[in-house]
């Protein structure tokens, strides 16, 4: 049976190399969801802030923050997390804050290997499970994960922990982890590229050692990729004008600024195909668009276009 398109998806982790625009991508798919009416929480991890600069509000990390009709914001760090977890499991709040207020307990949390990436899953899980009155508090979850590295080892936490913990509680609470960020019809992975050889050799490399460990990938997302107002046949013709010796200085000038938006364009396209080449995956392409601040309308701007390609379901999908 096929997958369903993305946005049918309740879940949803967003990857990339540093630099690539995921924040963004993340935000604009957020936003489109809570667009088409559905209760969608933008999950920020590592208790970052970035979506502050797009929506204008920091996300906080104890309670979700809602940042548009419908749209809501949430950090997870680590060692809250953590902080949550014991208090589940020790039944004794007070222990846990004397804890956490030692130096030990941070250094064991930063040490530990892979601790930090299963209690941020652990809690993305919460979250996507938490029923109210019979029904789902969210529609739709979007994780703006870490850069690819960090953001593969936290898909991957669950299954780890899994494997090393044998059985008992634990193991259980990993395998019913694993089984939802490995089920395709309720989890999507998107990965993010620009058009440039290193972060398309990445975003293919992540794609490959996802398809291996069976890892639901959906789609690759180009980024800030570069158009030109100007047909196949019109570069010849702006060549033609810088080797006219009769052309002026302003002629001359407009004409190479003309070809470069060309040639921009030209490399940005054979990039895009070589992202879906590599990843074998469909591709949405989203263009430069140099304002994302709050009010801009940018943010707007880039979640109609991503939610209008088909390599995410197409305008009509809900």
């Amino acid at each position: 049976m096929p997958s369903p398109p993305l946005t049918d998806r309740r879940l949803v982790f967003v990857l990339g190399k540093g630099g690539v625009g995921k924040t963004a991508v993340a935000a604009a798919l957020a936003l489109g969801l809570a667009d088409r009416g559905h209760r969608t929480l933008l999950i920020e991890v590592a208790a970052e802030t970035r979506t502050a600069a797009v929506f204008g509000t920091a996300p906080p990390q104890d309670a979700p923050v809602e940042v548009r009709p419908g749209l809501f914001a949430l950090s997870v760090d680590a060692e809250r997390a953590t902080q949550e977890y014991l208090s589940i499991q020790l039944k004794v709040r007070p222990l846990v804050e004397m804890m956490s207020r030692s130096r030990a307990f941070h250094q064991v949390t930063q040490a530990a290997p892979g601790l930090a990436e299963l209690v941020t899953l652990g809690k993305i899980w919460d979250l996507a499970t938490a029923v109210r009155d019979g029904r789902p508090v969210w529609d739709r979850l979007v994780v703006d994960a870490p850069a690819t590295g960090h953001g593969l080892a936290l898909l991957q936490a669950a299954a780890s922990v899994r494997d090393l913990a044998g059985s008992g509680p634990i193991s259980d609470q990993a395998d019913a982890i694993e089984r939802v960020v490995r089920h395709p019809a309720a989890t999507g992975v998107v990965v993010v590229a620009i058009p440039e050889e290193l972060a398309i050799t990445e975003a293919a490399e992540a794609v490959a050692i996802m398809h291996q460990r069976d890892l639901p990938v959906a789609c690759a997302v180009a980024n800030a990729v570069r158009t030109s107002p100007f047909g196949p046949g019109d570069a010849d013709a702006l060549r033609a004008v810088l080797a006219d010796p009769a052309a002026g200085p302003a002629e001359r000038a407009a004409a190479g600024a003309a070809l470069a938006t060309v040639d921009g364009a030209a490399h940005d396209a054979r990039e895009v195909r070589a992202l879906g080449d590599g990843c074998a995956l469909p591709v949405a392409v989203l263009p430069v668009v140099p304002d994302l601040a709050p009010g801009s309308g940018g943010i707007e701007r880039l979640s109609a276009v991503l939610m209008a390609d088909p390599a995410l379901g197409g305008a009509d999908a809900s």
